[in-house]
């Protein structure tokens, strides 16, 4: 089981992305809006992906992600975001962000991000998640 947490103020523009990621029940998924609530489940809940939306009630994207390493570093994250590819490498380097995501990502972005997440296990000498369709 992988669980998904999606930390957006407005989820509605990650609709069709989530519905990527809810096909598959190996997958677990919880929303937030803010920053602090994700924080805070990240603390007391094994979360193995935060997909951060472009904007959270009460924090920017980065500066969250900044926050979550300090609370898990080797979580795995992915931002909405849309800078060019170059600038987002610059704002987030050092953050291990696994994936930019295009703004309103679509069903396919999300098959990417688990094809991702399954690369990494594979390198990380971890079993595959099997999230990822073959």
């Amino acid at each position: 089981m992988l669980s998904i947490m999606l930390a957006a103020r407005d989820s509605k523009n990650l609709a069709s992305f989530a519905v990527g990621l809810e096909q598959n029940d190996q997958i677990e998924m919880v929303h937030v809006d803010s920053a602090a609530k994700a924080l805070e489940m990240v603390r007391n809940q094994d979360i193995d992906l935060v997909v951060v939306g472009e904007e959270l009630a009460d924090m920017r994207p980065i500066e969250f992600v900044s926050q979550l390493v300090t609370i898990r570093p080797m979580i795995n994250t992915a931002i909405v975001s849309g800078l060019s590819p170059h600038d987002f490498h610059e704002a987030t380097e050092g953050l291990g962000v696994l994936m930019q995501l295009p703004p309103s990502p679509s069903t396919e972005d999300a098959a990417a991000l688990l094809g991702k997440v399954d690369d990494l296990s594979a390198l990380l000498g971890r079993p595959k998640t099997g999230v990822a369709k073959q």
